[in-house]
């Protein structure tokens, strides 16, 4: 009991700990108007799913962590997650490899990417419903199989591969620069914007890293199910799954925080200002306490005055 307790009292802290970290970085991207950039968009997309994990499925975990509808809410925040990744991806593809155009694609592209990220992962998840989300039948194993095929594997292929082209590009940039040096300072600042762009492709790089190993487990646990070979699942396994999703949904927005250079700068502002905001209520206090004693001085000086004329 007392260990129930402990995992209980555990979870809620995760969760809370996942909602506040998440809601911060969707505050920070809506107050300040330098950071509504595309890239961020699918920044708060991804939180908006990690979200979901903290304030929904982590819950219904605790409530029952076997059920249909807890199924329903793996796989949504599961391939909600996947395709906001993929949509990132894309996003920073298109910024280093298409530079020129990026601006135009992502204009046309952002928001039907950012439906489509959802909508898809909320239809392919509810196609069970079709056949009642009866596992033993033949269509929900091969439904199950065709999910983590296309829908996770598949992305992550795009996903894992686009990374690597957009450092192989970056490479050659840097190559070409250092080769061109009629103009210094011209050079220096392609040469910047290179290695940010790389840095930038490095955070996203660790998220979806972070990303896998944190659903490794429900992967495993899901097709070794569906495999008729539900004796290679430890017991606990479901108990740790859901701690890597938590502290996975937590490691976004610290890698955020301490790696994305805007988001870096962003809350360096944050502090800054509550510092200097903070600074001047004491300087309000203390003005104040100077004018009430001057004043305090002015009346007695008055008042003995007077007496001294009586």
């Amino acid at each position: 009991m007392g260990d129930n307790l402990a995992l209980v009292i555990t979870f809620i802290f995760l969760s809370s700990l996942v909602i506040a970290a998440n809601l911060t970085v969707c505050v920070i991207v809506y107050q300040r108007k330098s950071m509504r950039t595309y890239t961020n968009g699918f920044v708060v997309s991804l939180a908006f799913s990690d979200l979901l994990i903290g304030s929904v499925l982590i819950p219904a975990a605790l409530v029952s962590l076997a059920s249909p509808a807890m199924d329903y809410l793996v796989s949504i925040t599961l391939l909600s997650g996947v395709f906001n990744l993929a949509a990132v991806t894309f996003d920073r593809f298109v910024s280093v490899l298409k530079a020129l155009q990026y601006e135009n694609i992502m204009r046309k592209n952002f928001t039907r990417m950012i439906i489509a990220s959802w909508l898809l992962a909320i239809l392919i998840s509810l196609i069970p419903l079709i056949w009642n989300t009866d596992n033993s039948m033949l269509v929900h194993k091969i439904y199950i199989f065709s999910v983590s095929a296309l829908c996770v594997l598949l992305p992550f292929a795009f996903i894992f591969t686009g990374y690597f082209k957009i450092f192989q590009q970056v490479k050659r940039s840097v190559k070409r620069e250092k080769a061109i040096t009629a103009s210094v300072r011209k050079t220096l600042d392609r040469k910047n914007k290179n290695s940010s762009e790389a840095k930038l492709a490095q955070v996203f790089v660790i998220v979806a890293v972070m990303f896998v190993l944190s659903w490794l487990p429900v992967q495993y646990m899901t097709i070794v199910y569906e495999i008729g070979r539900p004796d290679l699942i430890p017991s606990d396994l479901s108990i740790v799954s859901m701690f890597t999703i938590a502290l996975g949904s937590l490691v976004n927005p610290i890698v955020y925080s301490f790696l994305k250079p805007d988001f870096r700068k962003a809350i360096r502002h944050i502090f800054h200002r509550r510092k200097r905001f903070a600074g001047n209520g004491s300087a309000g206090a203390s003005l104040k306490s100077i004018t009430t004693s001057s004043y305090r001085s002015r009346f007695n000086f008055t008042r003995n005055t007077a007496s001294t004329r009586v």
